[in-house]
């Protein structure tokens, strides 16, 4: 197990960007939780992930894997769903912008995931189901069914044994992993609950479009509680009978088609961050700075779970907020009971002991205010504020900080 880096492109500094940003604010009453101190030294790469090798016995091949863990996955007891991106060899046009992407939207728009990219080795071999035109039936191409039999029987597996795993998975397919995508969905239905793909409609074979299949699988039973997102940089001809076919889909099938035609770049976007918006449309709680228990947003997460089929637990950002409008308007017990399952379900952030230690010395507890504020240091020994509080406290005086 080794961890593998990008060097200089733009994705990784909008990675490194976003992270330094990603601290919390507080509300007017609580002061504001700082930026941690900085331990890196220059030139220091970005790690983005982890490279594992899964020997294949049914590809009787090596295939090397590209993981990235979600923030604190460490320190969590917690499961999370899976995303499976394909041509994860393109590390800076597909995976780094996928880091990117899932650094960007888990603070409030979606469930962390865990991030498992699948390298190319041989992609015509792999991914089509069948030759391209003009290319002779072979070894070369065409073995679709293989690579869909080592994903089931051994990625899958192979990625549930090691991680802790939801069995919720969304497959991104960029390129030609589209039409294994929709291959994947009418051959195996099951093995992905949601899809992003590019056009999945550019290859049909000699005796089956798979795209006209899809229309017919999208009415059928099968396809309830099913995502599908297409994106492609024109609006052909085979996307608008696509999305004509679609439009009779069962009830359940939740679908959209992306269509970019002022994209500047040769490569079709994949509209990962759109499609990963769309799926988890109702993830962010309403208005979460006007909550006022925390049994109103653990039921919205609960009706969320019951429609995923797994446990989707309030991210670190709505429960912070949450606490500081009830600090706000000196509902201090149901804050106080937001902040506990805030540290319960996100230990590893300081936002949880930082608010705590405040709402504490507001409330006259100075004991546990200095406690938490101790937990905050030891959490990030450069947390100029919480030790100015412990200071202050410690003898004797109080007020705001300067």
């Amino acid at each position: 197990m080794r961890s593998f880096t990008s060097g200089g492109a733009s994705p990784v500094r909008a990675l490194c960007s976003v992270l330094l940003r990603s601290v919390l604010p507080a509300a007017a009453l609580l002061p504001p939780l700082p930026t941690p101190g900085a331990s890196q030294a220059d030139g220091d790469p970005i790690t983005m992930g982890t490279y594992r090798i899964l020997p294949s016995r049914i590809m009787d091949e090596d295939r090397i894997l590209q993981v990235h863990l979600p923030e604190g996955y460490e320190t969590a007891d917690i499961a999370y769903p899976v995303v499976y991106l394909l041509y994860s060899d393109r590390i800076e046009e597909y995976f780094a912008q996928l880091v990117n992407d899932l650094s960007l939207l888990t603070i409030d728009r979606m469930p962390p995931v865990i991030l498992v990219g699948v390298p190319n080795t041989q992609r015509y071999r792999d991914l089509l189901p069948w030759s391209r035109p003009g290319r002779p039936p072979g070894e070369g191409e065409g073995h679709a069914d293989r690579f869909l039999r080592f994903v089931r029987e051994e990625l899958i597996p192979f990625v549930d044994a090691e991680y802790r795993t939801e069995p919720y998975r969304i497959l991104v397919g960029p390129q030609t992993a589209s039409v294994f995508g929709v291959y994947t969905l009418l051959e195996a239905p099951g093995t992905f609950q949601a899809f992003i793909l590019n056009d999945p409609c550019q290859l049909d074979g000699p005796e089956r479009s798979l795209c006209r299949e899809l229309t017919a699988f999208a009415t059928s039973p099968q396809a309830r509680e099913t995502f599908l997102a297409v994106s492609d940089d024109g609006d052909s001809q085979r996307l608008r009978e696509l999305r004509e076919g679609l439009s009779a889909a069962a009830p359940g099938f939740r679908w959209r088609i992306g269509v970019d035609p002022a994209w500047p770049f040769f490569l079709a976007p994949v509209q990962a961050r759109e499609g990963l918006l769309d799926l988890f449309a109702d993830y962010t709680f309403p208005a979460p700075d006007g909550a006022r228990s925390l049994a109103e947003i653990r039921a919205h997460y609960d009706a969320l779970s019951a429609r995923l089929g797994f446990t989707v637990e309030a991210p670190d950002l709505i429960l912070s907020r949450a606490a500081d409008g009830m600090v706000e308007r000196q509902e201090y017990p149901a804050a106080l009971e937001v902040l506990k399952h805030l540290v319960e379900i996100h230990p590893s952030s300081l936002n949880g002991p930082w608010r705590l230690a405040n709402l504490h010395r507001l409330t006259g507890d100075t004991a546990t205010a200095i406690r938490y504020y101790e937990e905050c240091l030891r959490r990030d020994p450069n947390m100029t504020p919480a030790r100015e509080w412990l200071r202050r406290l410690k003898g004797g005086g109080g007020g705001p900080l300067p």
